[in-house]
C-alpha cells in the first residue's frame, strides 16, 4: 500500500512517495538487493511506519557497512 505525501517549499513542490515497511520488506530483493532481515536491522529503533525508498536504501547501506562489535 502506498501513500502520497506532498511537500511544498517556497520555490518548488516535490512529491514524496511513502511505502509501508512490510511492502518494502516483501520487495527487498528487487529494491535493495538484500533479504528482509537486513531491512529489519537497518530500521531497528525507527518508530516510523511509512518510508521513502531513498531513506531505506541509505539506511540499508549504513547498516551493511557497520563494523561488527565483539
Amino acid at each position: 500500500m502506498k501513500q502520497d505525501k506532498t511537500q511544498t517549499s517556497s520555490m518548488t513542490s516535490d512529491e514524496i512517495v511513502l511505502y509501508d515497511k512490510e511492502e518494502l520488506m516483501a520487495n527487498s530483493r528487487a529494491l535493495f538487493d538484500c533479504t528482509p532481515e537486513v531491512i529489519v536491522g537497518a530500521l531497528q529503533g525507527d518508530s516510523e511506519t511509512m518510508y521513502e525508498i531513498a531513506y531505506v536504501n541509505q539506511a540499508v547501506q549504513n547498516f551493511l557497512q557497520r563494523k561488527v562489535q565483539e
